[in-house]
């Protein structure tokens, strides 16, 4: 028998640090919780991926707000986009906080910088994003 292969979306999230902060997010539209990054548009795959992350971040974050972003990714995990219930693919970043103000974007309602030492994830985050998330608390 012959398989049907997959088609999936990508998305890539930056774990963004500042010191022992870390930066989460809560989507407008789910509420739930979520990282700064986003899915990667069509055009862009064949692209540099940092370009399509940074286009995410000055959305999300605005364009005063600075990281260093470590190119090798530190995570993949997989995913279900809330918007479709589509499938998708995660691939996170380590990111550390650089300068500047965030300017949070129509698509989150609340951000906020967490102690990596005593976050709860499960208060906010569910789902495939809550295992990605544990996973990289656990390695840090």
């Amino acid at each position: 028998m012959k398989s049907k292969h997959g088609l999936f979306q990508i998305t890539q999230k930056v774990f963004i640090r500042n010191g022992n902060l870390l930066l989460v997010m809560k989507d407008k539209k789910s509420g739930a919780g979520d990282l700064p990054g986003g899915r990667m548009n069509e055009d862009e795959f064949f692209l540099d991926w940092m370009d399509s992350l940074n286009r995410e971040l000055i959305e999300e974050l605005g364009s005063n707000f600075q990281v260093k972003i470590n190119p090798v990714p530190i995570l993949v995990h997989k995913h279900r986009v809330n918007e479709g219930n589509h499938p998708c693919v995660i691939i996170g970043y380590d990111g550390i906080f650089q300068s500047g103000e965030i300017s949070i974007s129509d698509e989150h309602d609340f951000f906020q910088w967490v102690d990596v030492n005593t976050y709860k994830p499960e208060e906010l985050f569910s789902e495939y994003m809550l295992d990605a998330l544990n996973v990289y608390l656990k390695r840090n």
